[in-house]
């Protein structure tokens, strides 16, 4: 059975992707933080080698954290720009499904739970978006020696 994906269970799937993509950013902003606050040395009062050497470290981790946080902004950003609209051909911003599973594609590495369903990401430069990149509902095609066919899209 194929199926389209309803326009306003798609904008929830959207809302919930910029919702756990902001969690995370200001998670990881939150860290930074407090990395950062460990990093700083008292320069009133004496400290050991052991302290700078921490502080260095924390200083370190400090801008992974920040890196972090900025990439994660950036993944915001592609999500805002991702046309969710209704999808006629599986393309950045569709919804598809099919092997029983649902994706987002254009936000690859992403796993997330909407309504109570589960969905993946799938990004543009993968071998499984190649495979997908234009089809229709109901449209078949071979992913790893396997026959699969679009079940779902919106």
């Amino acid at each position: 059975m194929s199926e389209t994906l309803d326009p306003l269970v798609k904008a929830r799937v959207k809302e919930a992707l910029l919702a756990q993509a902001r969690e995370r950013r200001a998670a990881l902003t939150e860290s930074a933080a407090a990395e950062a606050a460990a990093a700083e040395v008292d320069q009133d009062s004496s400290f050991s080698i052991d302290d700078l050497s921490q502080a260095d470290a924390a200083g370190d981790f400090t801008g992974l954290l920040e890196e972090s946080a900025a990439a994660q902004q950036e993944c915001i950003e592609r999500i805002e720009k991702l046309d969710f609209g209704a999808a006629s051909v599986v393309g950045p911003g569709a919804v598809v499904g099919f092997g029983g599973q649902r994706f987002v594609v254009g936000v690859g590495g992403v796993d997330l739970e909407c309504d109570g369903v589960a969905y993946q990401g799938i990004s543009t430069g993968s071998p499984i978006y190649r495979a997908i990149d234009g089809l229709a509902l109901g449209d078949s095609f071979e992913f790893r020696g396997r026959t699969h066919r679009i079940e779902l899209l919106g």
